[in-house]
């Protein structure tokens, strides 16, 4: 829902500036795409003779299972953002300079998490034993910040100028997202590793704070991911 209504604002922003691009040429691009942010689909008008103003949306699924200290998770990258770019063309070709920001940051992953039973896992510092009864399992996410700028460069538009109208721009860029947050939720039961003293994990203190010692690593590990990289390349249409 978050989604369309970006997505809706922002093409009310489109059309707004379309309005204001009159003084310039009346025409609008359409572009698709594929990079890092993942499938694309962009929309752009002129608003000045030398600029354009681009939004645009994105969206991929991966699927994959990993291992994290007798963990097994696994889970689904989800990307889903909503981009709004104002695109800067100083020498009048190809090549452009872009500002933006991104409004709608939906990149998260979501895993689920289990362990075998009677397998053993590492928590914090503690190694423990599922419990074969009454194994562990849970979820596990990783998301960023709804909001964060970005700067690309490229070479392309999809509202050339002139009588062209087939484009196929390229763009090298990063949004800044910030470091992003994981978290873990886990059920079941943990025993000592020689199977004695089981405990609930999802109500047992100590346990409880293995988990969140779990979860800071985590973090701590991720932290360094605050720039997600763009690229992309693609194929524009001018109407």
């Amino acid at each position: 829902m978050r989604l369309f209504v970006c997505a809706t604002s922002l093409l009310m922003v489109l059309a707004f500036a379309g309005e204001a691009s009159s003084q310039t040429e009346s025409h609008a691009g359409v572009g698709v795409k594929v990079g890092t942010l993942g499938f694309g689909f962009d929309g752009a008008v002129p608003v000045m003779e030398r600029a354009n103003v681009r939004v645009g949306f994105n969206f991929f699924n991966f699927n994959h299972d990993f291992d994290n200290d007798g963990i097994t998770l696994a889970a689904q990258l989800k990307l889903r953002s909503v981009m709004a770019q104002f695109d800067l063309f100083p020498f009048g070709g190809g090549f452009h300079v872009s500002p933006g920001l991104m409004l709608h940051n939906g990149n998260r992953v979501e895993a689920i998490a289990r362990t075998p039973a009677g397998t053993q896992f590492t928590l914090g510092n503690d190694t423990l034993l599922s419990n074969p009864a009454n194994p562990v399992s849970g979820t596990a996410a990783v998301t960023f910040k709804k909001v964060a700028p970005s700067i690309t460069l490229g070479w392309g538009n999809i509202v050339p100028r002139g009588s062209r109208h087939w484009s196929i721009p390229v763009e090298l860029g990063v949004v800044y997202s910030g470091s992003p947050t994981a978290s873990l939720n886990l059920a079941g039961s943990a025993c000592l590793p020689n199977g004695t003293n089981c405990r609930n994990i999802a109500s047992e203190p100590v346990l409880q704070a293995d988990v969140r010692q779990q979860e800071t690593k985590v973090n701590d590990d991720i932290s360094v991911l605050k720039i997600i990289p763009v690229f992309s390349f693609g194929f524009g249409y001018r109407f």
